[in-house]
């Protein structure tokens, strides 16, 4: 798998994908997130199961976790709030939307990076992948982003370690 970890590997691949659509990509969750900072994409590595494979290789498979979060108070207008256009319809289109033409996921979506990108030197990428919607208040401060909708998407990798040469 190289010198790049799993972690960084998919905070390169969704700065790849979005580019300067979000503001910061964050490797680990900063908790308090400073509004200038937002939106952001954050992935973090919930853990890691490593058994023994074949003689001299481990099987490692790493849980991963990426998050988009966006801040609600952007889409306030003053009184209005587009009805349309709310920031959770956003974070569904930035991880799942679909081509009009294929069917499949756009390739400038978190699945659509996943499936299409994502395999050199894994095993085996997202057999499932679970997805959360909602709003997650962080940690305030002053300056700090304190309403945030956020989409947490959760899969796992796999690959082979070397445990001797």
């Amino acid at each position: 798998m190289g010198s790049e970890d799993t972690v960084q590997r998919v905070v390169r691949l969704m700065r790849e994908t979005f580019g300067g659509t979000f503001k910061t990509y964050y490797d680990g969750d900063p908790e308090g997130i400073p509004v200038f900072n937002l939106p952001a994409i954050i992935v973090t590595q919930t853990g890691d199961e490593t058994s023994e494979d074949q003689q001299g290789e481990d099987k490692v498979i790493d849980s991963i976790t990426i998050k988009v979060v966006l801040n609600k108070r952007d889409d306030f207008t003053g009184d209005k709030v587009d009805p349309l256009n709310l920031t959770e319809r956003k974070i569904r289109d930035f991880i799942a939307k679909r081509d009009p033409e294929t069917g499949g996921y756009d390739t400038h979506t978190v699945k659509g990076a996943i499936r299409k990108e994502l395999l050199d030197d894994f095993t085996a990428v997202a057999p499932t992948m679970n997805v959360e919607y909602g709003v997650n208040p962080r940690v305030v401060g002053e300056g700090l982003a304190d309403l945030t909708a956020e989409g947490h998407v959760s899969f796992t990798v796999e690959y082979p370690v070397e445990t001797y040469e």
